[in-house]
């Protein structure tokens, strides 16, 4: 059993959990113990086997896996995302400093090392999907003994960097110019379009917007919309995304094409 898209608790054969939630991260270097970054380095040698880019230790979510292992402890018996009276974990993540894109967990318990710790979440389906994730690039890992057995917590997100919305128009102008539609005159209209609730600012051609956290690359929808015979240049506004969670880095941009 397994859950995507919320945080509800999860129990696998009485000794592992797994869950994964869509949110935004801000990633920070640092260490943990022995035993936490033996996991980390099960993962990432894992990842390699797959030929996947490695996890780097995020400290905001080490503390949040660290929080919830508290609550791991001190409930034994069934192993829960979130236990009456906890925050869930997209909230867990947002207290601890992350911004995540992603954020997802596995819980382990009663295990004698980290490497029996590692075998079991590899050998379930969602928490060996967390584990070989493309999309995830950070891990916290919170790992703590009870009465000689070991109990983990991994929560893992995605890095998405906070940039501005002048900045989130500037690299996606620089995507539209290199597919040949130069910038238009001014972006007034499209940054007036990004904060309507409907309707658009001036006489565009067409308008396309869209919520994401990652500009990197150009929307299919838009990219399918990129008619030379049609539209010369472009106009991109950017705004804060529409998604409710504030804890989610995105971004609502509108472009415009003349």
């Amino acid at each position: 059993m397994h859950s995507k898209g919320n945080a509800r608790s999860l129990l696998l054969f009485f000794v592992l959990a797994a869950i994964a939630i869509a949110s935004s991260s801000a990633i920070a270097q640092g260490n943990g113990s022995p035993d936490e970054q033996a996991l980390l380095q099960f993962a990432n040698q894992t990842r390699a086997q797959h030929h996947l880019p490695p996890l780097t230790w995020d400290n905001a979510l080490a503390i949040a896996a660290r929080n919830h292992l508290r609550w791991v402890i001190r409930n034994p018996g069934e192993l829960l995302h979130q236990y009456p009276g906890e925050p869930d974990l997209v909230t867990r993540g947002a207290n601890a400093g992350a911004r995540f894109a992603t954020i997802s967990e596995n819980i382990a318990g009663h295990g004698p090392t980290p490497a029996a710790l590692h075998q079991i979440w590899m050998s379930t389906a969602p928490h060996r999907a967390n584990l070989l994730d493309p999309n995830l690039n950070a891990v916290g890992i919170a790992v703590a003994e009870n009465q000689g057995l070991l109990f983990a917590v991994q929560d893992f997100g995605h890095r998405v960097e906070a940039l501005t919305p002048e900045a989130v128009e500037h690299q996606v102008a620089k995507l539209l110019q290199a597919r040949g539609f130069p910038p238009a005159a001014s972006n007034q209209d499209a940054r007036k379009t990004c904060t309507m609730a409907q309707g658009q600012a001036g006489t565009p051609k067409l308008v396309i917007q869209w919520d994401g956290s990652d500009i990197s690359h150009l929307p299919d929808v838009l990219i399918q919309n990129l008619d030379k015979t049609r539209y010369s240049t472009a106009a991109v506004g950017a705004c804060p995304g529409r998604q409710p969670n504030p804890q989610f880095t995105s971004y609502h941009i509108a472009v415009l094409l003349y």
